[in-house]
């Protein structure tokens, strides 16, 4: 960054001719970068900041600057082809600004990953054929005519044309979403897709795979039929300006840019025989995909100066009649500026109308931009066609219309050929960007007045109609342009999470079948089971697995009965039943000890099986081992001294110092709290409190702070995030992976999550898979007394101060204390034997598997590709993988847990004497939309609360025991914070009912008979 200190011509900026100019005037500039030598207090304040991409190192400078050539995540979100994809995808809301609406084009976008995605992408719109002669079913009638047409066709030839080709049926430009120019870019149709399957490779040494397996892709239609110039495909770069405000732009001049090659695609395949098929057939096929053929890009096709057309001028604002003066054959065709320019004007309400929806679907996640004033300036690459004039006169009359291919923010600074009259144009873009945007905002009058920005969209707060721009004082209120990109990132992340779900579900009832090997690369979400999920039966079958519950009871009755005599177990919160499969396990170590062979075998399969059992539903068990080596799996006595001993090697190897802060969860557990609240009175680092209510936020006095909302919290400083995936008193599933992007994006991946898993991972079964730790209990995970602490093992070497090579067990012997409870140990191994099991059985009675969805796109396939019942369920269960077991066990604890659930809430909201503590909402990730309780079905798990007005609730628990009602009243080990924020002081406690999936409705309907019995109950 220079900055003149003398003041230049408007619009003058120095160029390589100035080069010796500048060299013996140095004195006139000086480096205000934060690069600099020159002494702070020498440097003169920024008022305008202008680069390609924000840096780091510039963070102080743009967020105080007057003007700023970005918006908070504006290159993220409209610089990313996936991101385009995503968003031109969903209709729009409402008519955009000028009713563009009716002129809006769009090609069908689809996203994915590497070869497996590309695969699952081409079943699911037939790209795939058995083989390439039964893929080319589209031929053209050779007897017909057909024109495409063309950009120098004079108006009488325009009405004249003949009708152009019918669109192929599938043609597809395959994308890498993160390439630039000519590269990553490939034309796909039924004749080469099988080319781009892993497993089509003849020979994967020589030939590697086309798609990398790690890469996003876009599949964007090909845009048909293909407007041409001078018989030859193109595009037009169009240049547009989002800006703080919402309001869209665009730039009346443009460029035309075009193929070195004469279009053709021959949609028919060769079927001579012979011994010249094989090279006809190798010809045709370069032929049709010949990228100088398709691809418009200056970069691919500046190398032949022959054929290379330049960069042609345009005009958007002068629609045609087209001018023949154009066709002179020159590579400087249509160059200079006013009548020498082509003119599409015809395109511009096409274009306007894409730009503007680009703009209002991108809005709320490049927000918050202005304090410094941003903007952004795009490139927009759209390429031209027609459609027919549905509303004309003549039914042959077509209509012209752009589709938007891709957007670089910002495009490039240079013209690719550097010519003057390329460059002129491309001076004009920018001048006038000066004009109407940065030189108002810095209170400097322009000398011109014309301009040549349109407006195309305005967003509803501002009046439609009014396109000046009104410069006003700016509230000192406004949000950090820094701080604002962080939170628009995760506004994305939720969008994306969104996008993708609804994406699949679009496809989820024409799924297609594919490769048995598919399933490695394809994520499994459980869904609700629909009506055919027969409940009492699922939890029939799991009571008939528990010694707790009275075999010869549970067999003679339905499970929707529980005999009188038998103890109702709601206290699972405070120590879950154990399976007998686990007992077995347990008492069968004990017989057999063996120290240094089987114990330690114990030891290596336990860490597996929880790792495997708490993976969620996105991993299956060969990928879970595959990845062993990047997680350390830590056993202990329980989850209190796991993180107790975790928070003292932060402090014994420095990782937390007096500088820091930590910030804590008001809602967590003590285990969660007092170990980091030790931690930073050892250092001196500030604790600030994370409060499930707002009320909190007045009562902040001293050195603590605290807020509903994380994002204010949360600082470069943070080194802790102290959290629970669900509170064991408000029950709400809190939204882990929200909560990890906005430490990650902060702290610049400096600060660590740690999360309490102790109260969700029974009804889970599953970790937040992008936390640094987490902590569960396996007694209440119906196992036994052993704690478990998950955590990435960069993040394991590093707290235990490890440099180099070491193995993930010696590793994990650094956090663990003394000889491991080896039949515990069994005992975790058994739990997952359990859940595997409850899985197949269910799999096994739901016969077509309708009511117990797993929507691994293989899994999902295979399982209801046919009606099976009896031994076929028995022989199709035993070929799916545990993850897919999981899975459904996963899915039917759910719907079990759900119906317990919403019936005691039901019945406690009646009783007007009964205050139910549960999660307010209050508590936030961010401010406007992160709402951390938007997770998994916006979830929360089987524990319910109470107090009552009249009763004291340890009362209400001993009337309920007398009664045969096992729960349990007390603090439950809060933090005094979450009881004052729920106004608790002056009960003695709190009556908790913690459910599992063992439990039925018959255990609610006796425990509200219970109930009822209390005098001063209603």
């Amino acid at each position: 960054l220079f900055q003149p200190l003398l003041p230049h011509e408007e619009g003058a900026t120095p160029t390589a001719a100035d080069d010796d100019h500048t060299t013996k005037q140095q004195s006139r500039w000086i480096d205000t970068s934060p690069y600099a030598t020159t002494s702070s207090d020498d440097k003169p304040e920024i008022s305008f900041l202008w680069e390609n991409a924000p840096r780091y190192e510039t963070k102080s400078i743009r967020d105080t600057v007057q003007v700023y050539s970005h918006l908070p995540n504006g290159i993220h979100v409209l610089d990313d082809k996936w991101a385009l994809a995503r968003l031109m995808m969903i209709p729009s809301s409402h008519n955009c600004s000028g009713n563009h609406d009716e002129a809006l084009a769009t090609l069908e976008s689809h996203c994915f990953r590497g070869s497996d995605g590309f695969r699952i992408f081409a079943q699911r719109v037939g790209l795939l054929s058995s083989n390439e002669n039964d893929a080319d079913n589209n031929n053209v009638n050779s007897e017909a005519q057909y024109q495409f047409e063309d950009l120098l066709q004079t108006t009488q030839q325009h009405h004249q044309l003949l009708p152009p080709p019918p669109p192929p049926k599938n043609l597809w430009v395959i994308k890498d979403a993160m390439s630039n120019g000519a590269g990553g870019i490939w034309i796909v149709d039924p004749f080469n897709a099988h080319e781009f399957t892993d497993n089509n490779n003849k020979d994967q040494q020589q030939q590697p795979m086309i798609l990398h397996p790690q890469h996003r892709y876009i599949a964007q239609q090909y845009a048909w039929p293909p407007t041409l110039y001078k018989s030859r495909k193109c595009h037009v770069r169009v240049y547009g300006l989002i800006t703080s405000d919402g309001r869209a732009y665009v730039h009346e001049r443009a460029f035309l840019h075009v193929a070195n090659e004469i279009f053709e695609y021959d949609s028919s395949s060769s079927n001579d025989g012979g011994a010249t098929k094989e090279g006809n057939t190798d010809n045709k096929r370069r032929e049709r995909f010949e990228p100088s053929v398709h691809i418009t890009n200056c970069c691919a096709n500046s190398h032949d100066e022959d054929k290379f057309s330049g960069e042609i001028c345009v005009e958007l604002d002068k629609p045609g009649p087209f001018s023949t003066s154009h066709s002179n054959g020159s590579s400087d065709v249509g160059v200079g500026s006013g009548n020498g320019d082509l003119p599409l004007g015809d395109y511009f309400p096409s274009i306007a109308a894409s730009v503007a929806m680009l703009a209002e679907k991108s809005a709320a996640y490049v927000q918050g931009g202005q304090a410094n004033d941003g903007f952004e300036y795009l490139g927009l690459d759209f390429v031209l066609s027609s459609v027919p004039d549905e509303g004309g006169e003549d039914s042959t009359r077509r209509k012209p219309v752009a589709y938007l291919l891709e957007v670089n923010a910002p495009p490039s600074q240079d013209t690719a050929t550097g010519l003057t009259h390329a460059e002129e144009l491309h001076d004009e873009v920018i001048s006038d960007l000066l004009r109407l945007w940065v030189l108002p905002h810095l209170g400097i009058e322009s000398s011109r007045s014309e301009n040549g920005w349109k407006c195309v969209y305005s967003p509803p707060s501002l009046l439609k109609e009014e396109t000046s721009i009104d410069v006003e004082e700016k509230p000192s209120n406004l949000i950090v342009p820094s701080k604002a990109a962080i939170l628009n990132k995760i506004r994305w992340a939720m969008f994306e999470k969104k996008a993708s779900k609804e994406y699949e579900s679009s496809w989820h009832k024409e799924e297609v079948v594919g490769e048995e090997n598919d399933r490695k690369s394809h994520k499994c979400e459980s869904e609700k089971a629909d009506s055919s999920f027969d409940a009492d039966s699922f939890v029939s079958f799991v009571r008939s697995q528990f010694p707790c519950f009275s075999a010869s009871t549970i067999t003679s009755l339905s499970s929707a009965e529980t005999p009188e005599s038998e103890n109702i177990f709601l206290e699972s919160g405070g120590g879950a039943q154990v399976p007998l499969v686990v007992v077995d396990a347990m008492s069968a170590s004990l017989m057999n000890r063996d120290r240094s062979v089987v114990g330690a075998k114990y030891l290596s399969e336990a860490r597996k099986s929880i790792a495997s059992l708490l993976a969620g539903c996105h991993r299956d068990d060969e990928e879970v081992q595959n990845r062993d080596g990047e997680q350390a799996v830590i056993l202990g006595a329980n989850a209190t001294s796991l993180l107790d001993i975790l928070a003292r090697m932060y402090v014994e190897n420095e990782l937390i110092t007096r500088d820091d802060e930590i910030v804590i969860a008001s809602e967590n557990h003590l285990a969660n709290v007092t170990p980091w609240i030790k931690a930073a009175e050892s250092v001196g680092a500030r604790i600030k409190w994370w409060t499930a209510t707002k009320c909190q936020e007045q009562q902040s006095s001293g050195t603590e702070e605290s807020s509903s909302v994380l994002s204010d919290l949360v600082t470069e400083r943070t080194r802790i995030v102290a959290v629970s995936h669900a509170s064991n008193i408000l029950g709400r599933v809190r939204d882990i992976s929200a909560v990890c992007s906005l430490v990650r994006e902060v702290t610049m991946n400096r600060g660590h999550v740690i999360v309490d898993g102790v109260a969700a991972a029974p009804h889970l079964l599953s970790r937040g898979s992008q936390a640094s730790w987490y902590v569960v209990s396996l007694h209440k995970l119906f196992g036994p007394h052993l704690g478990c602490l998950i955590g990435r093992r960069s993040i394991a070497l590093q707290v235990a101060n490890i440099e180099g090579q070491l193995s993930n067990e010696k590793l994990c012997r650094e956090y663990e204390m003394g000889t491991m409870n080896y039949e515990a140990c069994a005992g975790a191994i058994a739990l997952k034997e359990y859940f595997n099991e409850l899985g197949i059985k269910a799999w096994r009675r739901s016969g077509d598997y309708e009511g117990v969805h797993c929507h691994s796109q293989t899994q999902t396939a295979q399982i209801t590709s046919t009606q099976a019942s009896g031994d076929q369920v028995v022989e199709r269960s035993s070929a799916l993988s545990n993850s897919a077991h999981l899975s459904i066990a996963r899915t039917c604890i759910f719907q079990v847990e759900i119906r317990l659930l919403h019936s005691i809430l039901g019945y406690l909201r009646k009783i007007s004497r009964v205050r139910i503590i549960e999660d307010v909402g209050d508590m936030k990730v961010t401010l406007d939309g992160g709402c951390i309780s938007n997770s998994i079905n916006e979830r929360r798990i089987p524990i319910v609360t109470f107090v009552h007005e009249l009763i004291p609730s340890s009362q209400i628990v001993e009337h309920c025991r007398n009664h045969g009602v096992i729960c349990r009243a007390c603090k439950f080990l809060a933090t005094t914070k979450l009881w004052d924020e729920m106004n608790l002081n002056e009960y003695d406690g709190v009556v908790r009912f913690s459910f599992a999936h063992y439990n039925n409705i018959s255990d609610i309907q006796r425990t509200i008979h219970v109930l009822e019995m209390l005098r001063e109950w209603r």
